[in-house]
This record gives C-alpha cells, structure tokens and sequence, in this order.
C-alpha cells in the first residue's frame, strides 16, 4: 500500500534530498553504489527516513561489508517475518483514492510537482496500452528493448509493468546510452520491439554505424516523450525495414494519452485517443478548434490523475474539478481521422511578430539536412519582433572539417529561409555545439 517515487540515480545529494522533503519519503531505496549520496541526501531532508534499503550485486560475497549500519538488504526482506507478498486487503476497496506512483513533473509549467497516479490510473492505463499494442503481442514470446531510464513515466508503464503484464523478455542496459551497444543488443538477442525516443531514432537514420549490425528481428518501434518528424520516422522505416510509430502522453496520464496500434500508422502523428479517452483542442479563450486547427490539448479518461500532491492550487490549474478536463500544455492538432498531431509546448513557444513558431517544428526541419546530425531552436530577443528563432545545431563530423563556421551558419539560415514562412525564418541566427543537452 506504499506510494512510489521514482528517482534518478544521477541525482546530486542535493537533488535528492529536495525529491525525499517534497515527497516526505519514508523508506528510501538505492543500489550500493550510490549509498553515499543517499545518506548524505538524508542528512539534509526534511523527510524522515525510517528504513534504508540497499540493493547489493548477486556477486558480493560478503553483503555486509556495503551495508552502513542502520540498513537492510534487498535480498534480505525476502526472509522477513512479515515478506512483502500480498497487497494489504484494505488497498482493494480504494483503488481509486490510494496513490500507487508519485512521480514528479514539471506539469504544464512551473517547477516539479508530485503526480498522484492511484491503482485506478495504472490498471485502467495498462488496459488502454493493451487494447494499442496487444493484438501485435504474443505472451510470453516477445522480446523487448528498452534503453531508457525506468525512472521515467514512459519506460515504467510501457516497459515495466507492460511487459511483466505480458510476460515478455525485457532487455534494458546500465549507464550511458550507447547506439553501438544498442545494435548490438538487437542482433544479440532477436529484439522484436523496442521503446526509444527521437534522439535514438536520429541515430538508428542516420549513423553509418547501423549498417555493421543485423536489425531484421526488429519489428516494431515505439517512439515516445517528444514529437519526431515524420520523415525521420520514414527514414528509419526504409533504413532498417522496421516500422515506426509514436505515442504521446505525460505523467499526468499514467502516461499514455493516444497512440497507434501496428496496422494504421500515419507518419508524424501520435496516433488516436487511447480507448475510454476523450480530448479537445482549444484556442486561448478556451473555445472547442475543429480538424487541423492548432491549439492547446486538453484530455479526460481514466488515466488522469488524482492531481498534483499537496498542491490543491497547481491541481486546480491543470484539472477541472467539475468536468475532469485537464490541461496538457501541449500544442497539438487533430486532422479528419482523428490523429493527433503534437506541434510543441505552450511555454516552449518562440512568439515573432505576434506569431507563435513552434521549435520542433524547425528542429524537425534541420535534422534533415545532410550535413546536420542534431539540432534545438530557441527564441531569443529581438527589437523590432519580440523574439526570434536561434537554432543551436550540432553537425556531422564530415561537415565539420575543413569548414568557415561563419559562411556554414549563413549557409543554413538560407536554406531554412526557402523552406518556411518569413517569420519562422532563423533571424537569431545559428550557433555551433558539440552536443544538445537532453533531459530525462
């Protein structure tokens, strides 16, 4: 009956202690090796951690020896008087109030908030992933790959609880993403389906790198957490023969919102509502927007949470009481069929001139140039407009030889210039890195 926050193991001491106070965790759980940030977090928090738990290695022959004093082993509740076998009887008649996941969210806006995800939200998320995905799934057959943080909301519900549902071979890695050790594992191990998200599928498009290995077991990805273009899903699909399709959701939505079976996949989309799910887009004033008019999204289902954990004002802000409607801060359209479209997030957008320009629209554009390996738009200001699009390109290491940066950055404002409507022209101007910061 214990509500779980999941947490990143590359948290700072300081990060975690803040995710233990907001939380007011009781039992903290870590793996060996990070067990002095974890006490020195417990130093800090406000949280008062009653039990430590500590997840050793099968090979430590001595477990005690990494134990500090006051704590437990994983291993060693499995001998407990009282084992945790069975959910407490009293958690049956309250699935729909008791919080079973809290994870944390930054929400439509503002710093993280707790997600109050009750028994009600998972089953009832599971259920809807179920009716997407299970007609392509053979229990106990299927073997998945998922490299992303399980942590996070999308890995945790697709990955984990999904694939235990379904009985499925999980294969999953420790430490920093590597494509090479991806490929790897997909040949290795006969990988039918995977969970990635667009920065791995710009990888798999286009790092020449892939041709080394043999991607035919692959069948089928999942791409989710951020829109990917629909020619880089393309690209995917006729590089390594395998089908792509993208589902949208949050946290707040246990996560999944909508998304495609494998039958009818439309390239760029996030796919339809999932089952028992209602949604609208909405203009600023909050009037209903027919097909293909873009506008804020807003969903009611099952899934929905509770609302934002201690924080009845940040609820009231996202999630009508009365109807359930709750906000996603998301840019979205949806077209005849019913497929939805993710644009960007309200917060992200670069308005010029009055007009909004949605960054991943650009970033989608730039990563199909040749010589473009990632990029991230922002806005910046500008006198005469208000803001203006800068885009922060990373290129490909060919592209980078023997190259004047400065007649390069040109270069590509002139191609972006022919390719989209004057306002959503790269008048910031383009700056070179080596890398685009990701967040888990």
């Amino acid at each position: 009956g214990a509500m779980l926050t999941p947490i990143n193991p590359l948290f700072s001491a300081d990060e975690l202690a803040s995710k233990l106070s907001m939380s007011q965790s009781s039992v903290l759980a870590v793996h060996h090796s990070f067990v002095s940030v974890a006490l020195e977090a417990m130093q800090t928090t406000t949280a008062k951690i009653e039990h430590l738990i500590v997840l050793t290695d099968n090979n430590d022959d001595d477990e005690d020896s990494v134990l500090p004093t006051g704590s437990v082993s994983l291993n060693s509740l499995r001998f407990h008087d009282k084992p945790m076998i069975e959910t407490l009887p009293e958690i049956h008649s309250q699935t729909s109030e008791r919080i079973a996941f809290l994870p944390y969210s930054s929400g439509t806006t503002g710093l993280p908030k707790g997600v109050a995800l009750t028994h009600d939200n998972i089953v009832a998320n599971l259920y809807q992933l179920d009716s997407i995905e299970g007609d392509a799934m053979e229990r106990g057959e299927n073997v998945v790959l998922s490299p992303l943080p399980f942590f996070h909301i999308y890995a945790f519900t697709f990955s984990l609880l999904y694939g235990a549902r379904h009985g499925c071979t999980l294969i999953s890695n420790s430490g920093r993403f590597e494509l090479a050790a991806f490929c790897q594992a997909c040949q290795d191990h006969q990988v039918d389906r995977a969970h990635l998200v667009p920065p791995i599928l710009l990888g798999l498009a286009k790092h020449p790198m892939v041709d080394q290995y043999d991607m035919s077991s692959l069948k089928t990805i999942i791409s989710a957490a951020a829109p990917a273009g629909g020619t880089l899903e393309e690209e995917v699909e006729a590089r390594i023969n395998c089908r792509v399709k993208q589902c949208w959701g949050m946290s707040e939505l246990s996560p999944l919102g909508t998304g495609h079976d494998d039958t009818n996949i439309k390239a760029g989309s996030v796919g339809p509502l999932a089952p028992s799910t209602l949604g609208k887009i909405v203009d600023s004033e909050g009037n209903s927007l027919g097909p293909k008019e873009s506008g804020e999204l807003l969903v009611q289902g099952p899934q929905v949470m509770a609302g934002y954990h201690n924080s009845p004002d940040k609820t009231l802000e996202t999630k009508s009481p009365e109807s359930g409607w709750m906000r996603t801060g998301d840019v979205a359209y949806y077209d005849e069929d019913g497929y939805f479209f993710i644009n960007d997030r309200i917060k992200e957008l670069v308005k010029v001139r009055g007009y909004p320009v949605a960054p991943a629209e650009l970033e989608a554009l730039l990563v199909t140039h040749p010589e473009i390996a990632d990029a991230a738009v922002i806005g910046v200001p500008h006198e005469e407009s208000g803001e203006v699009p800068q885009a922060h390109i990373v290129l490909k290491a060919a592209a980078e030889e023997q190259v004047d940066m400065g007649k390069k950055a040109l270069e590509l404002q002139e191609w972006v210039k022919h390719k989209v409507a004057p306002y959503k022209r790269l008048e910031g101007g383009v700056v070179f890195v080596e890398q685009i910061p990701k967040s888990a």
